[in-house]
């Protein structure tokens, strides 16, 4: 009776289905989970008659069900936001790339986190995110290097990050076209040394008692002197027609910091109108000693740290790895995946790079599980199975009844 062991062969198969269905079930919630997908194929079929060139076709009785494949479904995922920093999700097909130091994983699942070595890691598991750090002195991030599993992103929070001197300023606002010559405009800010040390200026404006669309300008500091004077003149219509002036504070003791500090001002849009006066120095490009308190990600992976005395700059880019059949990856479990020999090799690249897809900060990548098309393939599959085994039974009652045809 081969319906008995067809009947068997069946009741296999839709056992291995349930478990399949089961699985994306209990996955449900799972981040960046990607739910698998059973199809089925006829195992083997018995020739009773081959077919001939008469007209007659083939002769054959199937010899039962088996999988096909089980394959993982490796679409989007819905986005939860966290107002997490360091959770990530990926928007397409790319995969984060993890190392414990000995060998490369990749995932889906974006819950990061910094260890106690300041290194950006993987809550679940703490392995390492791997991508590329930023020059140390120039920042910038060369992500045409290989990724080996020492790559790790590392974010140094509390380091300090050295000062810059002040070498340029903005000036805005106006000077009052019906200012008296004999009352000089003072103007005064901060800039600082190569050290970071704070140092007050003064530039000082002084209407020409001659030509009223010209004034005078001068520096001054408590900390150092400046010989350098000059003349700014504007246009009838109040428009300053120098765009810029430069002068150099000499410090009188420099601590170590460099003496001479060169300052470009920039006066394009002071005006000269009749009003009140109100120019004054808007920024300058100095800062002092700070340190690093915090990071963000942008969508393209580059880690931003952010300095205590408001400056920020790149830190490490964060690698995501694409794959020419990421159905073809093998699980690992928590999350996990390696290749196979029919996923491809690891195409690793920084975000929007092919079909890598960018990054969102604060934000998780759910399970792509359809919990009502589940629960619609678990009863297809039950009614399925509870259909084989009654060719089971069926089967055996008919070889009952061959074994009581002497009595």
């Amino acid at each position: 009776m081969i319906s008995i062991f067809t009947g068997v062969a069946g009741l296999q198969t839709y056992q291995r289905a349930v478990d399949v269905i089961a699985n994306n079930i209990a996955n449900v919630n799972t981040i960046g989970f990607k739910s698998a997908r059973v199809s089925f194929a006829e195992s083997l079929c018995q020739t009773l008659r081959a077919g001939s060139e008469s007209g007659i076709n083939p002769m054959q009785i199937g010899l039962g069900v088996g999988i096909g494949s089980i394959e993982n479904l490796v679409t989007q995922g819905n986005l939860e936001s966290t107002g997490r920093p360091t959770d990530v999700a990926i928007l397409g097909d790319g995969y984060f790339v993890l190392s414990d130091g000995q060998r490369i994983s990749f995932t889906r699942n974006g819950v990061f986190q910094l260890d106690g070595k300041n290194r950006l890691v993987a809550a679940s598991n703490g392995m390492q995110v791997l991508g590329w750090l930023a020059d140390p002195t120039t920042r910038a991030i060369d992500t045409t290097t290989n990724i080996d599993p020492s790559a790790e992103i590392i974010v140094p929070i509390g380091t300090r990050l050295a000062a810059r001197q002040t070498s340029s300023a903005t000036y805005q606002g106006n000077l009052d076209a019906a200012q008296d010559p004999a009352v000089p405009v003072d103007t005064s800010f901060t800039i600082y040394d190569s050290l970071g040390a704070a140092h007050q200026i003064t530039l000082t404006f002084t209407k020409s008692a001659v030509n009223p669309n010209e004034w005078s300008w001068a520096v001054t500091s408590p900390d150092g002197t400046s010989a350098d004077t000059g003349v700014i003149t504007f246009t009838s219509n109040g428009e300053c027609q120098t765009n810029s002036i430069g002068f150099t504070l000499a410090l009188t003791t420099p601590g170590g910091a460099t003496a001479a500090i060169p300052i470009t001002a920039d006066l394009t849009t002071v005006t000269q109108l009749v009003g009140t006066t109100s120019a004054q120095a808007v920024s300058q490009d100095g800062l002092p000693v700070g340190s690093l308190q915090s990071f963000s990600i942008d969508e393209m992976g580059v880690v931003m740290g952010i300095y205590s005395n408001g400056m920020s700059e790149r830190l490490a880019q964060i690698a995501l790895a694409g794959f020419t059949n990421p159905a073809g990856l093998t699980k690992l479990g928590g999350g996990l995946y390696e290749p196979s020999p029919n996923s491809g090799t690891p195409n690793i690249k920084p975000a929007n790079v092919g079909s890598n897809g960018t990054l969102a900060a604060g934000f998780l990548e759910m399970s792509n599980v359809d919990l009502a098309q589940e629960f619609a393939n678990l009863i297809v599959t039950q009614r399925a199975f509870q259909a084989n085994s009654r060719v089971v039974t069926t089967a055996d009652e008919m070889l009952q009844d061959v074994l009581t045809l002497k009595r």
